[in-house]
């Protein structure tokens, strides 16, 4: 019965050792982490109404912040929760960073294209419904993403546009300005009479309220001396959704209106002078 009772001794000042040592441990670790929680949720919507404040119609960029932020913190607080429950934090930070590194070196093309939507969302080159020509492709925003921005080109096909290769190439944004310039090149022959060619071109577009009087009013250009024709550019100002229909139907109006004029739209031809052999 003396043995029975030392044993016992012995159990209940080993479980006290073991409360003593780890139970109280474990307790504040989870208390960290409660704690830690909360702050980190207090502080994503902090960093999300800051945000906001500047950029209130960019929520994809408010997402992202506050992600990361909620994503920082809380890594922090495990690291600390950990170490307060008496593991050695230097080895697991060690093996964290070489986990982080492996995955960051198998995820550096997914990694880039999200520093590319970081950027893009930051710097705001374009905004959803702006039409832009980037990477070989025009169209209108139609979503940006942290991995990839989406454009519906003319011909109605969705493109997904990696954001690396978007953040780092040229983009060309046609809506920023609010109007754009349509080129219309239309050809005369060298016996036309360029001044009424001219009178033609700008009639047309006299009493279109389509088209704008500012920044330049509609004007009419020679660019090129061509081989069979004398190439003529009406150049007019107009709203980025009137640009396909001013371009084509101006460009129908203009031949009609010529074929009226008696101004000559030229083919390519080509003379052959033959010289006869002497015997």
């Amino acid at each position: 019965m003396e043995e029975i009772s030392q044993y016992q001794d012995v159990i209940v000042v080993s479980t006290m050792d073991f409360v003593n040592q780890y139970a109280f441990k474990l307790l504040g670790a989870l208390a960290i982490l409660i704690i830690g929680f909360f702050v980190a949720n207090k502080a994503g919507n902090f960093v999300s109404t800051q945000v906001k404040k500047r950029y209130s119609d960019n929520q994809a960029l408010v997402d992202f912040l506050v992600s990361i932020t909620k994503i920082i913190i809380k890594v922090i607080i495990i690291v600390a929760a950990i170490g307060q429950a008496g593991v050695e934090t230097t080895s697991f930070i060690a093996m964290l960073g070489s986990a982080g590194l492996a995955i960051g070196l198998a995820l550096q093309g997914s990694l880039a294209n999200v520093a590319g939507g970081a950027l893009i969302l930051t710097l705001r080159p374009f905004r959803k419904g702006e039409l832009i020509d980037a990477q070989g492709h025009l169209g209108v925003v139609h979503d940006i993403g942290l991995f990839a921005t989406t454009v519906i080109t003319p011909h109605r096909r969705h493109v997904f546009i990696p954001n690396g290769a978007l953040a780092g190439g040229v983009i060309k944004n046609y809506t920023r300005e609010g109007f754009v310039r349509c080129d219309i090149p239309i050809g005369i022959s060298y016996g036309a009479d360029i001044k009424l060619a001219r009178e033609v071109l700008l009639g047309l577009v006299k009493d279109d309220k389509r088209i704008n009087q500012e920044p330049e009013k509609p004007v009419v250009w020679v660019t090129n001396l061509g081989d069979s024709s004398v190439d003529l550019q009406l150049r007019v100002h107009i709203s980025v959704n009137d640009y396909w229909n001013v371009l084509f139907e101006t460009t129908e109006a203009a031949k009609l209106a010529f074929d009226e004029a008696g101004i000559e739209i030229p083919f390519p031809q080509r003379v052959v002078h033959m010289q006869k052999s002497e015997d």
